[in-house]
């Protein structure tokens, strides 16, 4: 099970793995077994990843519960849309 979403913020910023360990003073190694999850940084390093990186510590993490209740809010949206689009097409 994936813990950490190092590879996808990695992605999202452009940053390669060669990069982040010259930012955060580790070796590329090091960053490619936590990018794979082979290792798992301390705390300390987890924060210094997520300084480099420009993101707030929690969003390293998969997503959570939380998450999904916005996803659930979403879909209820789009239901009343498409409930709003079908009562207007059905008044012309």
């Amino acid at each position: 099970m994936e813990i950490l979403r190092l590879k996808e913020l990695m992605t999202q910023k452009g940053i390669s793995r060669e990069e982040l360990a010259k930012k955060v003073g580790v070796s590329m190694t090091t960053i490619s077994n936590i990018s794979s999850e082979k290792n798992l940084p301390t705390i300390h390093l987890l924060l210094q990843i997520a300084e480099a990186l420009d993101v707030d510590i929690r969003e390293m993490f998969v997503p959570t519960k939380r998450n999904l209740i916005v996803q659930s809010e979403v879909n209820k949206a789009q239901k009343l849309i498409e409930e709003a689009l079908i009562v207007l097409k059905g008044t012309k």
